[in-house]
């Protein structure tokens, strides 16, 4: 009698590390904020860290905020669609 062995394979993933069966619109909006980062990180990198507000006083880069928030968000859904039962 032969048994067929059962073996666990680890789940596909994409270039993102998301599991390939994860949601499209997931995969659409982790893809809009990692191009919302590229273009801040253009921003900061032709214009500077600190740019002049309307009074003329320096101040950070809007952008620098911009990057920052869509980089948690990438980050949290990652983790979180990496981790999800859904997914498994």
């Amino acid at each position: 009698m032969n048994a067929k062995r059962v073996t666990q394979s680890k789940p596909a993933e994409d270039s993102l590390g998301l599991r390939l069966n994860t949601p499209e619109t997931i995969r659409e909006l982790i893809e809009m904020q990692l191009d919302r980062i590229d273009d801040a990180k253009r921003r900061i990198g032709a214009e500077g860290i600190v740019v002049r507000d309307m009074r003329g006083s320096v101040i950070p880069h809007p952008a620098i905020a911009i990057e920052a928030a869509a980089t948690k968000l990438v980050n949290d859904l990652v983790m979180k669609w990496k981790r999800s039962s859904v997914l498994s």
